[in-house]
């Protein structure tokens, strides 16, 4: 399953001390489904051109995860197989909303100011790979429909809000990019969503005559005012808001 030698699993054990979740009894090394993911996080970090040591700390050890530096030298050498298994590491020891303050959006936020498309895209691609394999929850209920305002197509914070509410067992429904009024309608129509979430990173007017138990309005392209909807300042507001918690 691994494809690595016992010698090297020893190796690996007696020098960066790999912590086990599987009960250890006599003298061979029991592993769970936990221990055999992480020490497959881990080769292929090292198979990415991370060091042994770093890798096996991205891997294993809860709170020692990926930090904006790591994962922007792996970006501004546009390794981005690399960058998506630091953060998919990263997901493993952290919840999506922790992982988008903390690590995505202040390497983003560092990328901006070097003006180079290319990483930019690049890290989206990576932190959108690492979301997508949070897996959508088998609810019976109706969804949150996601979609971003007719003309704007900055869907990873969308992204993002889809995997935190999987993490709460929310269902959510993705339509990705500008999604024009008459269409929103018409998949509000289909689906009967629980609430609907509009994203604009520019200046938007809302939209009217949308019948939803509850619509919310993300991102900073919205008016400050706006009657009838509400306005998260942060995913974790929007999660919060959409799930019920407090």
């Amino acid at each position: 399953m691994l494809g690595l030698p016992p010698s090297t699993l020893r190796a690996w054990h007696r020098r960066y001390g790999l912590p086990l979740s599987a009960p250890q009894t006599g003298s061979h090394r029991r592993y769970g489904r936990a221990d055999v993911d992480a020490l497959l996080r881990m080769k292929h970090l090292i198979e990415q051109g991370l060091g042994t040591e770093t890798a096996a700390a991205r891997a294993f050890h809860p709170g020692g995860g990926t930090d904006v530096a790591t994962l922007l030298r792996a970006i501004r050498d546009l390794k981005i197989d690399t960058a998506t298994a630091l953060l998919e590491a990263h997901l493993v020891d952290h919840d999506v909303v922790g992982t988008w303050e903390h690590l995505c959006r202040p390497a983003l936020g560092a990328l901006d100011g070097d003006r180079c498309i290319d990483l930019v895209h690049g890290l989206s691609w990576a932190i959108a790979a690492a979301l997508h394999r949070i897996p959508a929850p088998g609810s019976a209920g109706p969804p949150v429909l996601l979609a971003c305002a007719d003309g704007d197509r900055h869907t990873l914070p969308l992204e993002a809000l889809r995997a935190a509410l999987a993490e709460h067992s929310r269902a959510a429904l993705f339509l990705g990019g500008s999604m024009p009024d008459t269409a929103l309608r018409d998949a509000i129509a289909r689906t009967h969503p629980a609430a609907v979430v509009l994203w604009s990173s520019r200046p938007a007017a809302p939209p009217r005559r949308l019948r939803v138990p509850r619509l919310v309005l993300a991102g900073p392209g919205w008016p400050r005012r706006t009657p009838r909807a509400a306005r998260p300042a942060s995913l974790g507001e929007a999660v919060a808001l959409l799930t019920g918690a407090d």
